[in-house]
């Protein structure tokens, strides 16, 4: 590969060579793992994304099980219609997939998928500049000849792998988000309350949902200041949450960003004073994930008991003449 070439595929796009029949190349994607996964092994996504610049899959056909075989019909600017077909030998979820390519010898399947490669895909979580999770996609391509390397290399390979790599990114940013919003009254102001998130001694004392408890080893309370807070679940189970604070309005909202591997969000809590109420509103603005049904089921149903423990709280505090 001459220098010039692999300096056009290193923006955003990085190709190794681990021995003389093996391409290496890899990308980080603003997005969980587990999504950019999902995006693999569902053929409505693959069908979206996979091939060079300019190509047009017209057909997508997958059994993603080891054992099982997938068929793509790449159709080219010139009209010309490539078949990449395929056995899975192996499949880790949101960890590993790995294919033979076995594409007919007359139609190579563009410069994606020269014959009798094994390639292995790897999905990592990856830190971003923002503080959220990413991943770090790696195609490892194993050739059968020193020889079928060089020719896939002069024939597109990397570059076509490099424009896939770029229709995958895109295809991330086309999912749809989602949003849960709950909205409780309690009995207090919004200064009582905002008091009450604001100092992780209070904090620590109603968060999460009935019967879990919580350790915060760092919460600093300004915008940009990291938030980790432990929540021990009855089950005996630790879940470690990561978090940022985006904006605070004192005694009228707190913004924070969450990062965790399976599901992202931003959650925005917004006190309303009523009377001799307020309205507090937890409103979470989730990045796409594939577990979005199962979040909507139970998120509602935690913040509703998240919410009863802060107003218990509350009233406990009142009634020892501590607010």
């Amino acid at each position: 590969m001459s220098a010039a070439l692999k300096d056009s595929l290193m923006s955003g796009f990085e190709v190794s060579f681990s021995s003389e029949i093996e391409i290496v190349m890899s990308r980080s994607f603003a997005a969980p793992r587990a999504l950019v996964y999902r995006l693999w092994s569902e053929p409505e996504h693959v069908q979206k994304w996979w091939g060079p610049a300019g190509f047009v899959n017209i057909n997508v056909e997958m059994d993603f099980r080891i054992g099982g075989t997938f068929h793509i019909d790449m159709r080219a600017p010139d009209g010309v219609v490539y078949p990449c077909e395929g056995t899975y030998q192996d499949i880790v979820p949101d960890e590993r997939i790995v294919y033979e390519g076995a594409p007919h010898i007359e139609h190579p399947c563009g410069a994606g998928l020269p014959p009798k490669a094994t390639v292995f895909i790897t999905f990592k979580d990856e830190a971003q500049r923002d503080g959220t999770v990413g991943t770090k996609l790696v195609l490892h391509s194993r050739m059968i000849s020193a020889q079928q390397r060089e020719d896939a290399i002069a024939g597109g390979f990397a570059q076509g792998w490099a424009d896939s790599f770029e229709r995958l990114a895109d295809e991330l940013t086309k999912l749809p988000r989602f949003e849960i919003v709950t909205t409780h009254r309690l009995e207090a102001t919004p200064a009582e309350l905002f008091a009450l998130f604001a100092d992780p001694a209070h904090l620590k004392a109603w968060w999460g949902p009935e019967g879990f408890t919580s350790t915060i080893p760092e919460f600093e309370f300004v915008e940009g200041g990291a938030f980790r807070i432990i929540m021990h679940g009855p089950d005996g189970r630790d879940h470690d949450n990561h978090k940022r604070f985006v904006e605070i309005v004192v005694d009228e909202r707190i913004v924070f960003d969450h990062y965790q591997p399976s599901h992202q969000f931003r959650m925005t809590i917004e006190y309303s004073k009523d009377g001799d109420h307020t309205d507090m509103i937890w409103r979470m603005d989730f990045a796409p994930s594939e577990h979005e049904a199962m979040l909507k089921a139970f998120i509602p149903q935690a913040n509703d008991q998240n919410c009863e423990r802060l107003a218990a709280y509350h009233a406990q505090l009142k009634q020892q003449g501590e607010i």
